[in-house]
């Protein structure tokens, strides 16, 4: 009973050594094969999930970088569109500037102002492009209307909204995609200040608005300014303030007008009568400046108020033509920040390529080398398994 015992605890001992080779066999099979050390979770639990952990976060990268790539074809698209719109304001711009000079014959000024408003089509369909989605680039958060209208003046309206889209491109960063049509082209800071002009000057006057600024932002008065000749080439001023006069004084270019917390500079030779009205405006629309310069496009150069308000306009496009710049220097300063933040993505998913290499790639010199003891110890497994299973006492009796 003992011999019988001992016996069958031999074969099940050298059947189960056995076995275990021909898994070690099967494990360096497998190995071989994918090219990983580690095939199964099983193989090394805490390995395997630091590499789950580092594909979590590989896989993490690939969207920011997905969204740089989108957010830099977003925003090149938009840099050539103000470009476009930069060139179109200042061809506008040297135009106006022909006609203030008093060479052009009528008709040159009739074929000028043809021009204009074939400029200023061009730039309206510019300002209402769609990308290859089909979003308005410049509606901000509405990208499927449609952002400028024009009326039948010609007057253009915005009725996008004024927020930007932006995109997750890192863990704790957001980037603008594109900028609202309100802020790049209808709300550009005023050249002339806190005010805008209204001429009505009388024949051979040179007077030019320059600049007026009121420190109360709650006084949205009309103010007119009246020049009258007060001898020995001085020039004597009536300031009213909605239709009441409020002041009246000698001019002195040096100082200007004073009045409460308003202050108003003019430059030029004035003429006796010359009256200018002055309305509260902080910012105007590029869309504003050329209704305005095709206006006055046909007026006689010899009319100082029409010549006065084309100066306005070209002061005004010249504005506008800046504020075009610094965007489109604010839209390159995002494409750099994608570069760098898109360099940064690359640089840490090859060290966590490498991280992971370090603890899933094979070694197959060791992997061969340790598949060729494998055989051995399994070919001597299964010739101790064959003299094991011929054993009997019969043998000896």
């Amino acid at each position: 009973m003992l011999n019988r015992i001992s016996s069958f605890h031999n074969y099940q001992s050298v059947q189960n050594d056995m076995r275990r080779q021909e898994g070690k066999i099967h494990q360096n099979h497998a190995q071989l094969a994918s090219g990983k050390q580690l095939v199964q979770a099983s193989d090394d639990p805490l390995a395997s999930h630091y590499i789950q952990s580092i594909s979590q976060q590989d896989t993490q990268l690939g969207h920011y970088i997905e969204g740089i790539t989108l957010s830099r074809n977003r925003l090149n698209h938009e840099e050539v569109l103000l470009d476009n719109a930069e060139q179109f304001t200042d061809s506008a711009k040297r135009s106006v500037m022909e006609m203030i000079n008093g060479a052009y014959s009528p008709q040159d000024r009739t074929a000028k102002k043809q021009d204009l408003q074939e400029l200023t089509s061009n730039f309206l369909n510019l300002v209402n492009v769609q990308d290859e989605s089909g979003n308005y680039i410049f509606a901000g958060t509405k990208p499927r209307y449609q952002p400028f209208y024009r009326d039948a003046d010609g007057r253009v309206t915005y009725v996008g909204d004024d927020y930007q889209r932006k995109m997750k491109i890192s863990n704790n960063m957001e980037i603008a995609m594109n900028d609202p049509g309100s802020k790049v082209f209808m709300e550009i800071p005023n050249p002339y200040g806190h005010y805008s002009a209204s001429y009505n000057l009388v024949s051979g006057s040179e007077l030019l608005f320059e600049r007026a600024e009121n420190t109360n932002n709650s006084d949205l008065s009309v103010y007119n300014v009246t020049f009258v000749d007060m001898g020995n080439g001085q020039f004597g001023y009536q300031l009213e303030q909605n239709g009441v006069a409020v002041k009246a004084d000698i001019y002195d270019p040096s100082a200007g007008i004073e009045f409460n917390d308003l202050t108003i500079q003019f430059r030029g030779q004035i003429a006796a009568g010359d009256q200018v009205e002055l309305g509260r405006r902080e910012a105007f629309s590029v869309f504003d400046a050329l209704q305005d310069a095709i206006d006055y496009a046909e007026g006689s150069v010899s009319d100082a108020s029409n010549t006065a308000h084309l100066h306005q306009a070209t002061e005004e496009l010249s504005a506008a033509f800046v504020h075009l710049g610094q965007t489109r220097t604010e839209v390159g300063t995002r494409l750099s920040t994608l570069d760098i933040q898109e360099d940064q993505h690359k640089d840490f998913q090859m060290s966590l390529a490498k991280s992971k290499s370090n603890f899933e790639d094979l070694d197959y010199s060791k992997a061969v080398i340790e598949f060729s003891e494998n055989s051995r110890a399994l070919q001597a497994s299964q010739l101790a398994f064959g003299k094991t299973k011929d054993l009997s006492l019969f043998n000896y009796l």
